[in-house]
């Protein structure tokens, strides 16, 4: 695959062709005429054969991935959610969001949210019930309308997720499980479930694994799928190739074997992690086995933000450092302190030193970035 890489702020051009094969020689002219016919014949009968109850016809999500307007682009938005994962996808009018981070980053995902104009949310996946996935989508789905909110399971044990299906619950869109097949279009993109296909123990393998296809572009997310049932994917026949991979687990060593990402071979590598982790994500074994595919890959806990785009034929890959900043200027009302995330009044005696300062427009803009206030507001 041939790549641009500008050196500016993480700005990465990337166009998929494919990759070049070293030649086996001439081909002779019989043989080549025997591959013509034999194309002819299977297009025919794939396209003649439905009007008498024969070949099926394609899902109408693959033949939608070929549908790429001109005005139109499919955006991935790897968002940064500490140690956790929480990604959305925008594709024409329609939007998904797989996974909420951790539930202290509830109210940041929403500000996020609203900053990019996010008014409702078409689907809203959890890939499993574990809290650094399924955290934040409690305080997402009690602000954001969404259609359809699937997980891998409906009952769990835990609190954060009861949470998650309480207010799936009261918007009247329960929690559903879909089954591994299941295929749907975003905007001209498609969506299919591609995982588990079977039934684990661990909810770490139970992960929903999810194939996007836009044109000639392709991501898979694998939730926190380890390597037994990334063994088990592979066995199925499953199409596993993609050009975007979002490392499973955050990188763990219990994921992505040198097996499976050579099967993958993505072009990039996307890491949702969070910074001086407890777990020592991401783990150098696996940072190594990329590199040697020749993998470009980024992470969350030194870039920000990663967003992804695609026109159908090229990727363009942005990270933003200062997503979880809010956008106000120096001379804005409000005051926090990075460190002891108090929000003060701009005239307030008490001030954190000028490296230490992020501005907010109002007192509750802070508060949903997790400041509290300094006694100096009122």
């Amino acid at each position: 695959m041939g790549s641009i890489i500008r050196h500016r702020s993480a700005i990465v051009t990337r166009k998929m062709a494919g990759r070049k094969k070293k030649s086996a020689g001439r081909m002779p002219l019989w043989l080549y005429v025997l591959i013509v016919v034999a194309i002819t014949l299977v297009t025919y009968f794939r396209t003649s054969g439905e009007a008498e109850g024969g070949d099926p016809q394609p899902p109408a999500a693959s033949a939608a991935a070929q549908q790429t307007p001109a005005d139109e682009t499919l955006t991935v938005r790897f968002l940064d959610v500490g140690q956790g994962d929480s990604i959305l996808l925008a594709c024409g009018d329609e939007t998904m969001l797989i996974d909420g981070g951790p539930v202290e980053e509830g109210q940041f995902l929403v500000s996020r949210l609203n900053r990019l104009d996010v008014a409702g949310l078409t689907y809203v996946i959890n890939t499993h019930p574990d809290e650094d996935h399924c955290g934040g989508l409690a305080a997402v789905l009690a602000k954001y309308p969404a259609e359809h909110v699937y997980s891998s399971v409906t009952e769990y044990t835990t609190k954060v997720f009861s949470n998650v299906v309480k207010y799936a619950d009261e918007q009247g869109h329960p929690v559903e499980v879909p089954q591994t097949g299941d295929s749907w279009t975003l905007g001209s993109a498609s969506v299919q479930i591609i995982g588990p296909v079977q039934t684990y123990s661990d909810p770490n393998n139970g992960s929903l694994v999810l194939r996007v296809d836009y044109g000639g572009t392709s991501f898979l997310f694998t939730g926190d799928m380890e390597q037994n049932a990334e063994a088990d994917l592979m066995d199925s026949g499953a199409n596993v190739r993609a050009d975007v991979l979002k490392v499973g687990h955050h990188g763990s060593p219990t994921s992505s074997s040198e097996a499976f990402l050579e099967a993958v071979a993505p072009s990039i590598a996307v890491i949702s992690v969070g910074e001086d982790n407890d777990y020592g994500h991401p783990s150098a074994d696996v940072l190594a086995r990329l590199e040697a595919l020749g993998t470009t890959i980024y992470r969350t806990d030194t870039q920000g933000e990663i967003i992804i785009t695609s026109d159908g034929q090229t990727l363009t890959v942005t990270t933003d450092p200062t997503s979880r900043e809010p956008a106000a200027g120096k001379d804005a009302p409000f005051i926090g302190n990075r460190n002891s995330m108090i929000v003060h009044s701009a005239n307030c005696a008490k001030l954190p030193g000028e490296d230490n300062r992020v501005y907010f427009n109002t007192a509750e803009e802070a508060e949903e970035y997790g400041y509290q206030k300094h006694t100096c507001i009122k």
